[in-house]
């Protein structure tokens, strides 16, 4: 037996399966961020690529890497509709990040608020805006 199962925080998360399913995709989230890093800087440092065909490849290996583990792990999907599951959870991670540049845009351009402050509060909005998307439209649980 795992020294957590039987804790409160345990018991209480496996009550409210939604916010365990968020903890566990922030935590695919800040994984994939090093992933888009780790290849950003492969394709640009060491194979010499454009940046922003770099940032493209970045963008969809780690998507794949974060459809793969929130499928299996966060949202335990095990149906065969992959094909269909890839495509939705594409489109809502660019739509992602189409809110990501938007939002910063919006909030530094026009309201001249400092980037990161900017960024922190877009995290905050597409992260909500991704995971349910993701829980209810592509997974559908």
């Amino acid at each position: 037996m795992l020294w957590y199962s039987d804790s409160e925080i345990s018991r209480w998360l496996n009550q409210n399966l939604a916010v365990k399913q968020f903890i566990k995709f922030c935590l695919i989230g800040g994984f994939n961020t090093f992933v888009d890093l780790g290849v950003y800087v492969f394709f640009t440092r060491v194979l010499h690529w454009w940046w922003l065909a770099a940032a493209v490849m970045a963008f969809m290996f780690a998507a794949t890497c974060s459809f793969l583990l929130n499928k299996y792990w966060t949202f335990k999907v095990n149906h065969n509709k992959l094909s269909t599951e890839y495509f939705k959870f594409i489109l809502v991670a660019s739509g992602g990040l189409f809110w990501t540049l938007f939002l910063m845009y919006i909030f530094i351009d026009y309201f001249g608020w400092y980037d990161i402050l900017a960024k922190v509060v877009t995290i905050i909005i597409v992260m909500n805006w991704n995971f349910w998307l993701q829980k209810y439209w592509t997974f559908k649980i």
